[in-house]
């Protein structure tokens, strides 16, 4: 009833668009075991050319900027505000083939926390190995260290263009790595932790890669001859504070949006309402999870 309410004091009560993936066994296996997980063909190839149109534009200043191939950071762009303004990535919110299942991984007290268009132009590829930027998200470590950390959020990277080979733009996973209670360590002179499997992933446009937030990974040059570009979503609990760029719900966004996707957008802003939205979604199709009981009766 409160889902209907809300939607009803936008003017209209619009029907969710979200449809049902499930998640299959061997995937939450490989995800829990890999601390990744690819999904194939989860872009058509029509939403992909849709959504490379409106990126380039975005992204003209950067295209149009002199290419200097021994400055890896100069070819580079990471573009973060404004991307739900156009409405090719308005509707990857919600998108069916991968959101399903970021709830299945998560739970429906999920909102998005950020989104990112990153484009790279080619590099020179004779240059000195490249220095890594290993991470974890979400920074938790530098407040409670690497012991027991939770997973708290998920990032799905859609590809739009191939990524086919080593150094070719994307982001190079440690594979079991969300496990590690303990930093990395990189050997002098070195530029991966050769304890850990470092995966050179081999992905086409249209597919997308789920990673949770635990698992270290890092960018890529890209030393290929043309161009990569993919988008990336991050969905979090509900608690979790979105990027500064998405912490006020944008009244326009909001006003065009299904009951899904104005939960994800941070419509619900006491995080202590239920997530009505997802919550039901996930109840009619069998994916809710068992409650978690503040107390219980010994």
């Amino acid at each position: 009833m409160l889902m209907r309410i809300n939607a009803h004091k936008l003017g209209v009560v619009k029907e969710n668009t979200l449809n049902f993936t499930q998640l299959q066994p061997e995937q939450r296996q490989a995800f829990e075991e890999d601390g990744f997980l690819t999904v194939r063909h989860a872009l058509d190839s029509e939403t992909v050319a849709r959504l490379i149109e409106v990126g380039d534009r975005l992204a003209a200043p950067f295209l149009n900027k002199a290419e200097v191939l021994n400055k890896p950071w100069h070819n580079d762009l990471d573009l973060r505000p404004g991307v739900l303004k156009e409405d090719a990535f308005y509707k990857l919110i919600a998108h069916s083939s991968t959101v399903p299942l970021v709830v299945q991984l998560l739970s429906p007290n999920i909102h998005l926390l950020s989104t990112d268009i990153i484009y790279k132009k080619p590099e020179a590829p004779d240059l000195p190995p490249f220095r890594r930027g290993w991470h974890r998200d979400l920074r938790m470590p530098k407040d409670v260290g690497h012991q027991s950390q939770p997973r708290l959020g998920i990032k799905v990277c859609y590809c739009l263009t191939d990524f086919h080979g080593s150094d070719s733009g994307l982001t190079l996973m440690a594979r079991t790595s969300q496990l590690r209670t303990h930093p990395l360590v990189i050997p002098k002179g070195q530029v991966d932790p050769p304890d850990l499997e470092v995966c050179h992933l081999d992905m086409n446009a249209g597919d997308a890669l789920l990673f949770e937030n635990r698992i270290y990974h890092t960018a890529t040059p890209n030393r290929t001859n043309r161009i990569s570009k993919k988008v990336m979503f991050g969905y979090a609990y509900r608690w979790m504070k979105p990027e500064v760029y998405l912490d006020v719900p944008d009244e326009r966004l909001l006003e065009k949006a299904d009951p899904i996707t104005r939960q994800l957008l941070g419509g619900y802003r006491d995080v202590d309402t239920r997530p009505w939205a997802l919550q039901a979604w996930a109840t009619r199709h069998g994916v809710h999870p068992e409650p978690v009981p503040w107390m219980v009766e010994g």
